[in-house]
């Protein structure tokens, strides 16, 4: 596993990390198709299935790696 620091998370990617934490009983599979594998490739959220009455549907949760980015950066955007 690197050791580097996972700052360069900017953007749209951070706004899906964001919205993934947002969400602890899992964020829907199609939301941001575009970053959510690539936080995925980090280690930062998994893919598993939704736990609830009519949710079978695969949903992407915070890893532990995820929850200490989100530690780190905030979870939610300070505007000035």
């Amino acid at each position: 596993m690197p050791t580097e620091s996972h700052a360069p998370i900017r953007g749209r990617a951070l706004l899906a990390l964001r919205a993934c934490a947002a969400h602890p009983q899992g964020l829907r599979y199609q939301a941001y198709p575009s970053y959510m594998p690539l936080l995925a490739e980090m280690g930062l959220v998994e893919e598993r299935r939704a736990r609830g009455p009519g949710r079978t549907q695969a949903a992407w949760f915070l890893t532990t790696a995820g929850r200490a980015v989100i530690a780190e950066l905030g979870a939610s955007e300070v505007r000035d």
